[in-house]
């Protein structure tokens, strides 16, 4: 599966939602030489605008890929009771997540012509820890820091997702690097070679990335740490092929407010402190109902691929992900999706289809994505342009989780051959005794 964005996606704005009501949403802003009427004139602060800072990648610490050299198991074939998940990388290697003695949930790998060797466990088997292994996920993924490996993907009873990005080093040494939080593969700095971004939504206001310097060396960087009185990324800004323009809401020592620029280039940070910026004008948003609410039964969740490919039911912690794209979030973010109308149409080629089904009263409710963020719903005429996530996030985010249920229903064990869901039941939980 790629992990390549063109520039398209990001020329949407993460502007402030944590206050919908107000639809403080924007697509896009362009610098302007005055001052909005959305803020109040003496809040605003654009004093002499001083040097361009330059901040080299080896400047930072480099990123911990946790390393596994020393800590995998062997471990035999015959302990695997119950294989949840399988997938194939190009070198013959074979990554499996199974169900052991006493309800333990591990992850093994094995390389051409080497045995089993565990290297997650992700339940001990006890109540408590089968509760951080919600939903796991199993696909591989290409081009993410120019890397070929393996994603893992779980979830905690709060529905916050971790990220596990594992590969193999030359050597064979598994590598693993972590993100939380909405990651989506992003090209930054143009070079043809996407990063690893992810925190992006406002109210997290800790937006990371991964990024591969000179040499092959991986670096984690948060730019509001680098930033004097840090700040909160407003928006994500790209005209053209080259480098994205990362823009922030900075707030001094007196409590003026002003934006800067941050680009990631040529393996450095590039930070334009006090630039004129101002945001679009907000835009009429779509509203768009929530066909679950008020339901007493869990309504039953599909996701159809470009290919046609469907899966069909994932059960309640699947429901509830996909869900929270469009209607409220496990996060302290806004109570929905930021939706506008727009002209552009429907990349079919690229368009994964949601629907959502009521067992009851056998209603159904549906909503395509496009790579683009070009959206249609049913019930509501016209395309739309999805701006952020429930979560506050990006559509591409949006977009690689509906392509990794459809891809992770291809490895996935409870699955049959057409994406059908079998159900978790085929791997009982179990409390250990004493």
């Amino acid at each position: 599966m790629s992990h390549r964005r063109g520039p398209a996606l990001l020329c949407l704005l993460l502007a402030t939602v944590l206050t919908l009501s107000a639809a403080a949403v924007s697509s896009r802003g362009e610098p302007r030489p005055a001052v909005p009427h959305s803020l109040e004139e003496e809040t605003v602060h654009y004093g002499e605008t001083p040097a361009v800072r330059i901040i080299p990648l080896t400047d930072l610490e480099r990123a911990d890929t946790q390393a596994t050299d020393g800590m995998t198991v062997p471990v035999d074939p015959a302990e695997m009771s119950a294989v949840l998940a399988e997938c194939t990388l190009q070198d013959g290697t074979i990554i499996r997540l199974y169900a052991a003695a006493e309800g333990r949930i591990d992850g093994a790998f094995v390389r051409p012509d080497q045995g089993w060797f565990r290297f997650v466990r992700l339940s001990d088997g006890t109540s408590a820890s089968a509760a951080f292994a919600v939903n796991p996920t199993l696909t591989p993924f290409d081009g993410v820091l120019g890397k070929t490996g393996f994603l893992l993907r779980y979830a905690n009873p709060a529905g916050i997702y971790t990220y596990d990005y594992c590969w193999f080093d030359p050597d064979g040494s598994l590598r693993t690097l972590r993100a939380t939080f909405d990651p989506v593969a992003l090209d930054l700095d143009g070079d043809g070679t996407a990063e690893l971004a992810w925190e992006i939504a406002e109210w997290q206001n800790s937006f990371s990335f991964y990024c591969r310097g000179a040499g092959g060396a991986l670096y984690q960087v948060t730019p509001g740490a680098c930033l004097e009185n840090g700040g909160t990324l407003v928006a994500v800004e790209q005209e053209g092929p080259g480098p994205v323009r990362l823009i922030y809401r900075c707030e001094d020592d007196a409590g003026q407010t002003s934006f800067c620029a941050v680009t990631f280039q040529d393996g450095a940070l590039r930070i334009e402190p006090n630039i004129a910026y101002v945001p679009a004008a907000p835009e009429d948003t779509v509203a768009v109902p929530d066909p679950t609410a008020g339901r007493t039964a869990l309504p039953h969740v599909s996701v159809t691929a470009p290919d046609g490919r469907t899966m069909d039911g994932a059960g309640e912690a699947a429901y509830l992900d996909l869900w929270s794209l469009l209607w409220n979030s496990p996060y302290a973010a806004p109570a929905g999706a930021v939706v506008v109308s727009t002209d552009a149409p429907l990349d079919e080629e690229t368009a994964y289809t949601v629907t959502f089904s009521d067992p009851e009263a056998g209603e159904t409710f549906s909503w395509s994505l496009d790579a683009e963020g070009v959206c249609r719903f049913d019930g509501i005429a016209g395309n739309c342009r999805l701006v952020c996530t429930g979560s506050g996030s990006l559509p591409a985010y949006c977009h690689d989780v509906l392509s990794l249920y459809c891809e992770a229903s291809r490895t996935a064990r409870n699955y049959d051959d057409q994406g059908r869901w079998l159900g978790w039941d085929l791997v009982p939980v179990q409390s250990k005794v004493g």
